[in-house]
């Protein structure tokens, strides 16, 4: 098979991983048509960690410099008790020399600036579309769009997140997302001048941090544990954190007012997925969320999704078949985030009190020096 193979792509999702991914089959040599199934760029989010490989998959995709150039650069981690005493400072490390640790950016600011990297690539987006119905076949992907329209395509990348219908249509709706029994809540305020790097503060049963995100902002999360039916109502959200936030000093006092005087907050459940292998039948293959969808402990969610999208794409510019396009994909990417994946629910398990033997620092340093190994 020669290196034209895979001429015309479809991307299913508009998420990090979509747009990642629709800019990656454009460097590739794919065209790509990108289907969106909302019908405007209105998101949800605060901000997103960016770990080193996370920065070295960016600039494989030509964005990296943009992303430090709009977020917030960091080093290292502060992990203090609930007072703010300092427990450990670890340093984290460099999947490429010239790009710090950590870069710190708004989630909506990260999306614009892989939306325009996908645009100026040359993909086609289509807002309030998706896949109505595919058939895999010897000669490409037949796909009916919910707007009526049809086509034929080499390759159909699903990129639609934790709740994957896409992943539904090709493995049945037996896989579904499961809550781990913790949730996170999220606030964006301004940034005293002094604050350089992240700063985890660890309580009872409960974890505060500090996340820069621009020269100007950070956010506050606070991870708890909750029933996973809980619901709050916009009114029940605020009195809410504030009480969970009860025990914790320091920082968390400069937050308070911040909180009170009525900043936004996010709530999510923690949610995994984990799809044995392979993530494809065919010429379909997931990526992202839609095949991994991890907890937030490590900041490496969007990470493996970029990385997804650039090592599928690097395959496919090698004009492999579809069958050792998969094979050689699931070696490049199975491995890798199974093991992202187990680390960050470990850490979970440790805050939850039922993995009291982990070494914390242990963990966090094997997992941070296996995400910066080469892909």
């Amino acid at each position: 098979m020669t290196q034209q193979a895979y001429r015309r792509a479809l991307v299913v999702g508009g998420g990090i991983g979509g747009l990642s991914a629709a800019t990656a089959l454009r460097r590739a040599g794919c065209d790509v048509d990108l289907v969106e199934v909302k019908s405007d760029w209105s998101r949800s989010g605060v901000g997103i960690i960016q770990p080193s490989n996370a920065l070295r998959a960016l600039d494989a995709i030509g964005v990296a410099r943009k992303c430090l150039a709009a977020g917030h650069p960091y080093d290292r981690y502060d992990y203090t008790d609930a007072h703010g005493k300092l427990l450990s400072a670890a340093n984290g490390l460099q999947a490429v020399p010239e790009f710090p640790a950590f870069n710190g950016i708004v989630r909506g600011t990260l999306h614009d600036i892989l939306l325009e990297a996908a645009q100026s690539a040359g993909a086609a987006i289509r807002m309030g579309v998706t896949v109505e119905s595919l058939a895999d076949t010897d000669h490409g992907v037949d796909v009916q769009l919910s707007d009526g329209t049809r086509g034929r395509y080499d390759l159909v990348v699903g990129a639609d997140g934790i709740y994957s219908r896409l992943r539904e249509r090709l493995f049945g709706a037996g896989l579904r997302a499961t809550a781990t029994g913790q949730s996170v809540w999220r606030v964006t305020m301004p940034k005293p001048a002094h604050m350089t790097q992240g700063v985890m503060m660890v309580g009872e049963k409960r974890k505060a941090g500090f996340i820069p995100i621009s020269r100007e902002s950070m956010y506050l999360l606070l991870v708890t544990q909750e029933p996973p039916d809980r619901h709050f109502s916009d009114e029940e959200l605020r009195p809410a954190l504030l009480q969970r936030l009860e025990g914790f000093t320091g920082l968390v006092d400069e937050a308070r007012p911040y909180i009170a005087d009525g900043a936004p907050i996010l709530y999510r459940p923690m949610e995994v997925v984990m799809l044995p292998a392979p993530w494809h039948r065919g010429r379909v293959f997931l990526i992202g969320d839609a095949a991994h969808a991890s907890t937030p402990h490590l900041g490496q969610g969007a990470a493996m999704a970029i990385e997804d999208a650039v090592v599928l794409a690097e395959l496919v510019a090698g004009g492999l078949p579809p069958a050792a396009l998969g094979e050689s994909y699931m070696q490049r990417r199975y491995e890798r985030a199974c093991h992202i994946q187990q680390a960050s629910l470990s850490i979970g398990e440790y805050e939850l009190g039922r993995r009291p033997d982990l070494d914390l620092f242990a963990t966090l340093a094997a997992a941070r020096a296996r995400a910066v190994q080469p892909l």
